[in-house]
């Protein structure tokens, strides 16, 4: 009988089918210790490569994270010990005690808890194949769990094989603790000698204002120049300072490019953006001479002795994150569509984990307070993008008459496009929707209608820049001050840009000759102390650039070395950038976006997108309204026009909503607000026996005004145009 039972379960009869002598005497079979250790490393074993690799690689080569939640060394050290031990443990204790009791329930909860973590390794090994299909995906890892759970019940040698993969889970932590690049966030705050610097007294103020994807190509007509009618702030900006035209990035990433600003240096890529790997930058260079203002997003460059530590954010909030990551790394794509998107916020997360999109279900960038809200050294009412903007106008009021060291790093206008000119808030936004593919119906559309969006939002951050610029005017640290503007990088909204050319993905930061003058080229506005008049510069400019330019004009002794230089002595540059394009090719790259709003400069010409967008801005009652269309129409939070306080001054800037009763595609359409045409919907999408459409709404509807609102079909007969109104359906 015993060699039978041997027989058949291959050789571990002492781990799963021997007699318990307990058997004998009337009480229950128990799992031994030495049966539950094995489990243990088994679990363990699984739990490594299921878990603990996925997580620990992808948050050791996010550094970013870290830095950015102001995460000190214990805690790091902490969350990647509990990502190590924690599933497995919980695993093993839920299955291990019943076997306490009972040996055989024991086993089959073990069973159980070894095909848990097999599929969730089937999860990955789907994600890894490129099966994006949910039943297909959890067919696959229901399939390999079940397959795992069986082989390690039925073979010894499998067991064991298992059970020697704990050393695995062991080493995963390892090595993100001593040889990822997060782990050069455990070797401390240590920064070394700073050389020789000499600093002659400052008669006012420094400043740099970092903002965040802030493309040139936003805010510059096609002939170069500063579109003041949307952007009169910027425009006189320009005026009172030095405008480097020609100015570019080194870097799309944020966490190589503001290090780049801030050291005059080319990111090296096995830095992090910590004051470690850049103990020569602009704070350490003034060190503790004058007091610091810092808003310092995404980096963390400023020693401790200077602007104190950042608090940091709770372990809880780490693991949070991390299981949103994990989520994102191991769900088909149907599903991650539900998750709050990581790929805006402080790691470099959606090169690793996938193209993230948010549709509709999923909750807004600034209604969403679980992970990824808390930021580095930002408060509660920050976590948004309208909290950005307030940020940056705080952080600014905080500056007086006095020399003092200011650095303020937004994410503006960086996406979600939510913000407009006029205080209101987008309700939607293209980053929350399910993006058209190339020969879709409104695949050309959407660009245009992001590139409205995206302008919004920069108009949003003129009148901020505006009220900065008042405030040190006010205080009287303007004309004896140094200020600097720029962006990190830029971000191309764009498509279609020359015939033939391919489909930008979601992220908007592929690096191509058809964007790069999106990417790269971005605004740089430097104002030396006593300037009054302003000049606009056409010679190479870079953000290495930037801290060599400041130690000229402040006539400061210093025996670094720079990458850069600087822009005002005469000096040739010495290193190439990035940036391979012409001025003259930024014009025609201008020149070809403008052709999609051809009805003017102002708010209202941004949202006349189509062959109906001359009617944009006119009245109704300037046109012949005919009889009623046979179409219907509905309109997305239609409700918001009439109230915009019952929304908290959100209103539908991105149009949304249906057309119904049409034999076929319907007809792009004109909507009107209180008699005004404030836009133009197409772009449709068959959803549901209706047609989904899409447009911008400009003033006044965009302002949060308007009761009433008529969607219009339109007939064009020689000179005279005829509304036919649509039924709200």
């Amino acid at each position: 009988m015993l060699g039978e039972d041997v027989k058949r379960t291959g050789g571990q009869a002492d781990d799963h089918e021997l007699p318990d002598r307990a058997t004998v005497s009337g009480e229950w079979p128990r799992r031994s210790w030495r049966e539950l250790a094995l489990d243990a490393a088994v679990l363990f074993g699984l739990a490594g490569v299921a878990v603990t690799q996925p997580v620990l690689e992808l948050f050791g080569q996010n550094p970013t994270f870290f830095v950015a939640g102001g995460y000190g060394r214990r805690q790091i050290v902490a969350f990647s010990a509990v990502v190590a031990v924690v599933p497995a443990l919980v695993v093993w204790l839920v299955t291990a005690l019943p076997g306490l009791v009972h040996k055989h329930a024991g086993a089959a909860l073990h069973c159980l808890g070894v095909a848990a973590l097999g599929a969730l390794f089937g999860l990955l090994l789907s994600r890894a194949w490129g099966v994006e299909g949910v039943v297909t995906a959890f067919a696959i890892a229901v399939t390999i769990g079940l397959g795992v759970s069986f082989a390690e019940w039925r073979w010894r040698s499998v067991r064991q094989f298992l059970g020697l993969l704990a050393a695995g889970n062991l080493a995963f932590l390892l090595l993100f603790l001593v040889a990822s690049p997060t782990s050069e966030l455990l070797r401390g705050d240590s920064y070394g000698d700073v050389g020789t610097v000499h600093i002659p007294p400052l008669d006012g103020p420094v400043t740099i204002v970092v903002l965040d994807e802030f493309p040139l190509s936003t805010i510059v007509r096609a002939d170069g120049t500063i579109n003041e009618v949307r952007f009169p702030n910027l425009a006189s900006l320009a005026a009172e300072s030095t405008w480097f035209r020609d100015a570019a990035t080194e870097s799309v990433l944020t966490p190589d490019s503001v290090p780049s600003i801030l050291t005059g240096l080319v990111h090296d890529s096995g830095d992090s953006p910590i004051l470690s790997d850049h103990p020569r930058n602009y704070f350490t260079l003034f060190g503790r001479s004058y007091p610091v203002h810092r808003y310092e997003r995404i980096t963390n460059l400023c020693p401790p002795d200077a602007c104190g530590r950042p608090p940091a954010q709770p372990l809880a909030q780490a693991l949070d994150d991390a299981e949103l990551v994990y989520q994102h790394r191991v769900l088909p794509a149907r599903l991650r569509e539900r998750l709050p998107a990581v790929d805006q916020a402080w790691g470099q997360f959606a090169d690793d984990v996938g193209e993230i999109s948010t549709p509709d279900t999923a909750p807004s960038a600034e209604d969403r307070g679980g992970p990824y809200q808390k930021l580095h050294d930002v408060s509660e009412e920050d976590n948004s993008v309208p909290g950005q903007l307030n940020a940056l106008v705080r952080q600014a009021r905080l500056i007086d008459g006095n020399p003092s060291i200011n650095f303020i790093h937004v994410l503006v206008p960086h996406v979600p496009y939510v913000l407009t000119p006029w205080g209101t808030t987008a309700i939607d936004t293209w980053d929350q929707k399910e993006m058209p593919q190339p020969g879709e119906p409104g695949y050309e559309r959407i660009f245009a209608e992001r590139f409205a969006l995206q302008a919004m939002q920069t108009g949003a951050v003129d009148q901020a820049i505006g009220e900065v610029v008042d405030h040190l005017k006010r205080v009287g640290a303007w004309d004896p001050g140094t200020f600097v503007l720029l962006s990190d990088h830029g971000k191309t909204t764009w498509a279609a840009d020359r015939p033939g050319q391919a489909a930008l993905p979601g992220s908007g930061r592929d690096l191509t000759d058809e964007t790069q003058d999106d990417l790269l080229r971005i605004p740089l506005f430097i104002k030396a102390p006593g300037q009054m008049e302003g000049e606009v510069r056409d010679d190479p400019a870079s953000t290495i650039d930037v801290l060599p330019s400041l130690v000229d004009v402040l006539e400061i002794e210093v025996d670094w070395t720079f990458d850069g230089h600087s822009l005002f002595d005469g000096s040739e540059p010495s290193a190439d950038r990035l940036l391979t394009s012409e001025l003259e090719d930024l014009y025609d790259h201008l020149a070809r976006k403008q052709e999609a709003f051809p009805h003017g400069e102002d708010w209202v010409a941004i949202a006349a997108i189509g062959d109906l967008g001359d009617l944009v801005g006119t009245a109704v009652s300037d046109h012949s309204v005919g009889r009623p269309s046979e179409l219907s129409w509905s309109l997305d939070h239609r409700d918001a026009l009439d109230d915009p306080s019952s929304t908290n001054g959100k209103v539908p800037v991105l149009m949304t909503g249906t057309v119904s009763g049409a034999n076929g595609e319907p007809p792009d359409l004109v909507v009107a607000i209180d008699d005004q045409i404030a836009g133009t919907i197409g772009g449709y999408r068959r959803q549901d026996g209706a047609w989904q459409f899409s447009g911008i709404l400009g003033p006044p509807g965009a302002r949060g005004e308007g009761e009433k609102v008529v969607a219009y079909e339109v007939d064009r007969a020689a000179d005279e145009v005829v509304l036919h109104p649509l039924a709200i359906g």
